[in-house]
């Protein structure tokens, strides 16, 4: 029994990291051609609609609505609301200073979440085509033109762009860059060839307003409305051209406030959206959000029980003391990272294990959160 736990958790954590990805590369050698999305290189709906969730935003609002109102996208096409999720500083006061640019602003007095932000802000949008996106993001001068064409293609219900994080210089954040733009973006560009990609990036990402469901306080526009999108039929389409930019968590209590809060409502969101029965309606689905998600998000548990498993396989011979070796190294250079943290010192390598490590313990306590349903629902990020 020792030796199946043991084993099981190494194939599931070299299946969450290798195997899905290297199938996923094997799929769509075979059925890139197949059931291709289909789109106009130049399209523009009657009205695409931006919204900007904001809570005491002050120190970015501004340069955020510049590059709004600078986008190479025609004006009487773009409509731009700033929604404030109860701010308590100049926010507001900001943006209604470009109100005779184009801008709208919505002063909602409650902080109650960017859930019931993009619920009511919806609900005021002009545009057949809603994007989602940040205060703190900036996008290319095309963004808008790129992100819409697929919506050309009517079986298409939700774009998502490319987001590209800007390191800080510190080893946390280097590392949430070098995860997202490379490993993130492989992996949505082979779901989306395939027609199975089930997750989107909330800070540069588009739907048709029509298919927009109203979300619960714990749910995300990136996660709970792209797989509505998928369970009614609609494709998801990743926009590699589509460029965003932001900053990445750069210190160990924002990275550990970012996991937490974003595994813990995945987790509930994805628990609510796909039951069941509609896994098993849509087992492809299934499998990749199973894949891509959930067994992502049980990492850390997963390597838990790996190292406490071959502790008692020690006797079982050469190949496990092997295993345990190599498992007491990574442990080691992770406390060498973290003392490295400590003294604000980077150390190669360790310092790595180290951010790694912080986003592991981040999501285990979002999957316990998320199973135990303590999601947080107002958004304030830590830094």
């Amino acid at each position: 029994m020792g030796k199946f736990i043991f084993w099981f958790s190494i194939i599931i954590l070299g299946y969450t990291y290798f195997g899905y990805y290297l199938l996923l590369n094997v799929l769509a050698r075979i059925f890139s051609n197949r059931d291709k999305v289909i789109f106009k290189e130049a399209y523009y709906p009657q009205t695409t609609t931006i919204i900007i969730p904001a809570y005491n935003e002050e120190d970015v609002i501004e340069q955020r609505i510049q590059n709004l109102i600078e986008l190479d996208y025609p004006k009487d096409k773009l409509e731009i609301v700033i929604a404030s999720d109860g701010s308590n500083d100049r926010t507001v006061e900001i943006a209604r200073q470009y109100k005779e640019r184009g801008i709208t602003a919505l002063d909602f007095k409650q902080n109650r979440g960017r859930a019931d932000v993009h619920n009511d802000s919806v609900k005021i949008a002009s545009g057949e085509i809603v994007v989602f996106t940040d205060a703190d993001t900036l996008f290319e001068k095309d963004f808008i033109n790129k992100i819409v064409m697929p919506f050309s293609d009517p079986r298409v219900g939700c774009t998502v762009g490319q987001l590209i994080y800007k390191p800080k210089g510190t080893s946390i954040s280097e590392a949430e860059s070098r995860y997202y733009n490379k490993w993130e973006f492989n992996l949505k560009e082979l779901e989306s060839i395939l027609g199975i990609l089930a997750n989107g990036t909330g800070a540069c990402m588009a739907i048709r307003k029509e298919l927009f469901r109203p979300l619960t306080p714990i749910d995300d526009v990136d996660t709970a409305t792209v797989v509505d999108m998928a369970l009614k039929g609609f494709r998801t389409v990743f926009v590699k051209d589509a460029i965003a930019y932001d900053l990445p968590p750069s210190s160990v209590k924002s990275e550990l406030s970012y996991r937490i809060r974003g595994t813990s409502k995945t987790i509930m969101s994805l628990a609510r959206r796909t039951n069941f029965r509609g896994w098993l309606k849509n087992p492809i689905l299934g499998w990749s959000i199973l894949s891509h998600r959930v067994f992502r998000y049980c990492i850390p548990y997963f390597m838990i029980v790996a190292a406490i498993s071959n502790m008692f396989l020690l006797e079982k011979g050469i190949l496990y003391q092997i295993t345990f070796a190599i498992q007491s190294v990574f442990y080691v250079l992770l406390f060498v990272g973290w003392l490295g943290e400590h003294i604000r010192k980077r150390v190669p390598i360790a310092s790595a294990i180290f951010s790694f490590g912080v986003a592991m313990f981040g999501m285990a306590i979002g999957v316990a959160k998320g199973i135990t349903g303590r999601a947080p629902t107002a958004y304030k990020m830590e830094d």
